[in-house]
């Protein structure tokens, strides 16, 4: 890499975990220490708190609140803390009177999140929240047990796929081929509790996430999603504080920028799908070299990733062989796991990306909608919005609202776009996302008119 970036969201600078070596989550975290003058505290709009007493109440579970000291949580606090999941889904009315008051901050040491505060009191999202807490509040009975059904019903058809999908004509073809056959079959289907997971990542205490830790080969893999998907690519998408594009840098360069080269974006299109099925693997190695020289705190947890390839080595003919079809499994998985998510919503020529002219009205909720796309179809069916990160737009703004009750919030959605003049026609097929993508591998030029005011849930 060159010169460094520049941001087009004004007096969003540069951020120091950027440049982290290896990119990762310690990294980020560390960044923002850098960055937010926390003073080892937590920074909630201009107050800063000492959250060390209520960690062990956090309804997240006390890690959220121990990786994000010394930063400015003011984002994650809105958005995240939006309802408190328990038994049931229900308001608190005490977060919405937080909500809906958004003071300027008077700080000199500006960081990214208080510049896209600083214009307009994140009025979009704060109406947004508003509207859909009344909206949820009340659902009791009939209501709960409906969404509910939903997604069970989802549920039953995803094991229904696996079973077809796995038992068909396996034993059939001989020992060789029906191995073949079920790395055919298995390793496509892998990636679908990882994408159906990325939603409970930000729900549920670390012990209950075993979909992610026992079929990814990485270590502290719910720690990781945490940050690069919750605290980064959630509050910061397509701008540089968002992990999930600079992690892929310099192999995939999704932001445009004038000294990105021909070679260097026809290398980028020729080797995505290699980078994308290597993804996991890399993870991998990352989070070793961070589990034991940066946050230096092995658990047990980290040892469960092996108990899939263990199992293997023991029931397959020779260890080696266990061994062999456990990588093809992840090999496979990360490859659909990436392609999935690269394509499903955020990378197109048509939405921003940091480097293009931004929109005047910096409103967080706003610029949130600017930089994701709907697809047709998907987001019209909740096994395919379970399992393709569907509803995309609306999950960003409520990311901690199960998608089985996202559909509940849609009155809501389609009222704050009419308030602020989103326009709800920018949804895109999958196709058009697909080759988006490639085509915003290749950008260069940064769009230079202002962004059209449209989005899609």
């Amino acid at each position: 890499m060159s010169k460094k970036l520049q941001s087009s969201i004004p007096g969003m600078r540069y951020p120091s975990g950027r440049d982290h070596f290896l990119k990762t989550a310690w990294g980020f975290l560390e960044g923002r220490r850098q960055d937010d003058g926390a003073e080892g505290l937590w920074r909630v709009h201009d107050g800063l708190y000492d959250l060390e007493s209520f960690a062990a109440s956090h309804p997240g579970g006390a890690e959220w609140i121990a990786m994000t000291k010394g930063t400015d949580i003011t984002e994650a606090f809105e958005v995240f803390l939006f309802l408190l999941i328990y038994d049931k889904i229900y308001l608190s009315s005490t977060i919405i009177c937080v909500l809906s008051v958004s003071p300027h901050y008077r700080s000199s040491r500006a960081s990214a999140a208080q510049v896209l505060r600083a214009s307009s009191g994140d009025r979009a999202i704060a109406a947004l929240h508003l509207r859909a807490g009344r909206l949820l509040s009340p659902i009791q009975g009939s209501g709960a047990r409906g969404a509910e059904e939903r997604r069970l019903s989802s549920a039953r058809d995803l094991v229904e796929t696996h079973r077809r999908f796995l038992g068909r004509d396996g034993p059939r073809h001989g020992r060789s081929r029906g191995r073949l056959q079920v790395l055919e079959r298995t390793g496509p289907q892998l990636h679908i509790p990882h994408v159906d997971g990325d939603n409970s990542a930000q729900l549920l205490p670390p012990a209950r996430q075993l979909s992610h830790v026992l079929l990814r080969p990485e270590p502290h893999v719910v720690q990781g999603v945490r940050v690069s998907h919750s605290l980064s690519h959630h509050l910061y998408p397509n701008t540089l504080w968002d992990m999930e594009v600079y992690a892929f840098e310099p192999f995939l360069e999704f932001l445009p920028r004038p000294d990105k080269s021909w070679p260097r974006r026809a290398l980028s299109l020729l080797i995505s799908p290699t980078v994308m099925t290597l993804a996991y693997f890399g993870q991998a190695v990352k989070r070793y070299y961070s589990i034991l020289w940066e946050w230096r705190s092995p658990e047990m947890r980290d040892l469960v990733p092996f108990l899939l390839p263990v199992a293997m080595s023991c029931f397959a003919s020779s260890p080696s062989q266990g061994l062999q079809l456990w990588l093809v499994l992840i090999a496979t998985s990360s490859f659909i796991f990436h392609f999935v998510g690269l394509t499903a919503a955020h990378h197109h020529p048509e939405i921003f990306h940091d480097g293009d002219v931004c929109r005047k009205d910096l409103d967080w909720g706003l610029m949130e909608l600017d930089a994701v796309r709907g697809r047709r179809l998907v987001d019209e069916s909740l096994f395919l919005i379970l399992t393709n990160f569907g509803s995309h737009g609306l999950h960003h703004l409520l990311p901690t609202v199960d998608h089985a009750y996202l559909e509940l919030c849609m009155p809501a959605f389609r009222e704050t776009c009419r308030e602020f003049g989103i326009k709800l026609n920018a949804s895109m097929t999958s196709w058009q996302l697909i080759r988006g993508q490639y085509e915003q591998l290749a950008r260069a030029e940064p769009r230079a008119e202002n962004f059209l005011k449209t989005t899609a849930a």
